[in-house]
């Protein structure tokens, strides 16, 4: 993202001219250190997520880079470093790999990370790769597997959303899931401007709605909501619950979903 310099307007890196006032807005950023960014993949209010390759490397890697809204410092990055080791005690295909958080040059800080060929989840749900309850529960388990192991070393991600879940295709051709431990995890997502998956979650899970301590059951009831919206296609629901009774599901399947968003924590399970 990039301000035009004569009225303010906030456009993407790609837009030579601003679309409010007309004037040119110029070349948007090509380089991050000595990386050179080969395509600008998402722009937010926080953070620019690109795909670039290192001067003198083959491999491309992935970097997100945050603007200075996003309230990212030197203790938020130390204290992702420190995150980071603690995750080293799990399987290293749980997560995506983070290799470097760094500050440029220019004082923006950035983050590099594994690139990964991903799969459009809008793209799995239109072609009806999701609709095969075999796939969609392989998934699902890979994901509460890696949900257990954070458990087990004593972490939770009560935000989690499916924009942190990233899916691909394994060396044989399988539909995989890693998850992306991202930097919002150590920001008050109220203090800054929430993606709208962030801020529907905020605005309709109970426990962060009543403000009621987070554990271990919090994280459950969002990763049945991200289950539900992958079986429903539906992200903008008011009655997940009631979602669940518009698809056909194994009985069994039924009530672990609806037992996972039970709105009484001590009604969902440990584990999802």
């Amino acid at each position: 993202m990039k301000l035009c310099p004569s009225c303010g307007q906030p456009v993407a890196e790609s837009i030579m001219i601003c679309p409010t006032c007309g004037d040119a807005v110029g070349e948007g950023r090509t380089h991050v250190d000595d990386y050179r960014i080969l395509a600008v993949l998402h722009e937010g209010y926080s953070s620019i997520l690109c795909k670039a390759l290192r001067e003198g490397e083959k491999e491309p890697v992935m970097i997100r880079i945050f603007t200075p809204r996003s309230g990212v410092d030197q203790a938020v990055a130390n204290r992702l470093k420190r995150e980071l080791e603690a995750l080293k005690k799990l399987p290293e295909d749980y997560f995506v790999k983070h290799l470097d958080i760094v500050q440029s040059a220019d004082g923006l800080w950035y983050r590099v990370s594994e690139w990964i060929d991903a799969e459009s989840w809008g793209n799995l749900l239109s072609d009806g790769t999701l609709g095969d309850l075999k796939t969609a529960s392989a998934l699902f388990y890979r994901i509460a597997v890696i949900l257990e192991g954070l458990h087990r070393i004593g972490h939770i991600i009560p935000h989690l959303i499916l924009d942190d879940i990233i899916v691909y295709r394994n060396p044989a051709g399988n539909l995989a899931v890693k998850i992306d431990y991202k930097l919002s995890r150590f920001l008050d997502p109220r203090i800054d401007r929430p993606g709208p998956m962030l801020g529907h979650l905020l605005s309709c899970h109970p426990d962060i709605v009543n403000q009621r301590p987070l554990d271990y059951r919090t994280d459950i009831w969002s990763l049945g909501k991200v289950f539900v919206e992958l079986l429903t296609a539906t992200h903008t629901s008011a009655d997940y619950i009631a979602e669940i009774d518009q698809v056909p599901l194994p009985r069994k399947a039924e009530v672990l979903f609806k037992s996972m968003l039970a709105d009484d924590p001590g009604l969902r399970p440990v584990h999802g």
